[in-house]
């Protein structure tokens, strides 16, 4: 019975120690719960991207217009033109360097030529821009230097290093009394045609320059222009575009004055709207100007020999 009893007194103390020990033991922690899954943020949209905006089309009037006054505003101190001796001098000391260009009937070229010189008719220069080199002085040469004068004009317009040989063959070259035997017979060949690179504005120019050239050479007659004074002066406008005295002195009746000089400056004094015949002491300095005003619309036309040819005519002037 005692054995029992002892044995029943171990086993409360036992079961007493384990209770307590549960009672000390750490409660396992409670799972916290998850977070709320997050929803993905939305992305702002996104805007368009803005298309380059494209630039507005060039107007052909208004780059004729720009190219023609920056030629007629920086006339250089040799009005483009060339003493015929001098030019003759710069050809045989450095041929190479110089492109001479022969604009008279195939004919007159073939009857004899500066030497080394090629043949491209005035009417037909526009289909030839392509030959004439961008690295070398080329001298244009007419009859009297003024179809060469309106090539030369456009061909600086161009781009091209372009001067005209003063007075042509008949006026330039035959004073100098130079001898037929120091003339060319044989042809010399055009180099091969080269495109030019163009942007849009330098190829307005340059179909303008091509299609510049007609079987008109834009040149009147002292006679045929003063029938058109005579008969309705008010159809016509005629510019002098001599120095002040030598206009002061003499002019054609009607004739408005701006200096060659300034007649970029002063080129709304001329209505676009009826033709304009431009006159100077030899034609020379009228050929540089009607180039570019026929690029800018206007319908111009050099006087033949400008006031040289008028008083050889004996046709009347006036002073006031």
């Amino acid at each position: 019975m005692r054995s029992k009893t002892k044995f029943l007194s171990m086993l409360m103390v036992l079961l007493m120690s384990l209770s307590v020990l549960t009672a000390c033991s750490p409660a396992a922690p409670a799972e916290e719960p998850a977070p709320p899954a997050e929803e993905p943020a939305e992305e702002p949209a996104q805007e368009p991207a803005e298309e380059p905006a494209e630039e507005p089309a060039l107007d052909p009037e208004e780059v004729l217009k720009e190219a023609a006054l920056d030629l007629l505003n920086n006339i250089p101190d040799n009005n483009f033109i060339m003493a015929s001796d001098e030019a003759l001098a710069l050809f045989e000391e450095n041929p190479g360097a110089v492109f001479w260009v022969d604009l008279r009937s195939a004919d007159d070229y073939a009857a004899g030529h500066i030497a080394g010189a090629v043949n491209i008719p005035y009417g037909e220069m526009g289909n030839h821009w392509e030959v004439l080199p961008t690295n070398r002085q080329i001298i244009f040469q007419c009859y009297s230097g003024q179809t060469s004068a309106q090539v030369t004009s456009l061909a600086n317009m161009l781009g091209f290093n372009a001067v005209s040989f003063r007075g042509g063959m008949n006026f330039g070259w035959a004073p100098l009394e130079l001898g037929e035997d120091t003339l060319e017979m044989e042809a010399n060949e055009l180099p091969e045609a080269k495109a030019p690179e163009l942007d849009e504005k330098e190829q307005i120019i340059w179909d303008a320059a091509v299609d510049y050239f007609s079987a008109d050479n834009y040149i009147i007659a002292p006679a045929d222009l003063l029938a058109l004074v005579e008969e309705n002066p008010d159809a016509i406008t005629v510019v002098d575009i001599r120095q002040a005295d030598a206009y002061a002195e003499g002019h054609i009746e009607g004739a408005i004055h701006i200096p060659f000089k300034e007649v970029g400056a002063n080129v709304d004094q001329i209505p676009m709207n009826r033709p304009a015949y431009v006159t100077c002491y030899t034609g020379q300095t009228a050929g540089i100007t009607i180039a570019p005003l026929r690029m800018m619309g206007y319908n111009a036309i050099s006087l033949n020999r400008g006031m040289t040819g008028w008083d050889g005519a004996e046709l009347p002037k006036v002073t006031d």
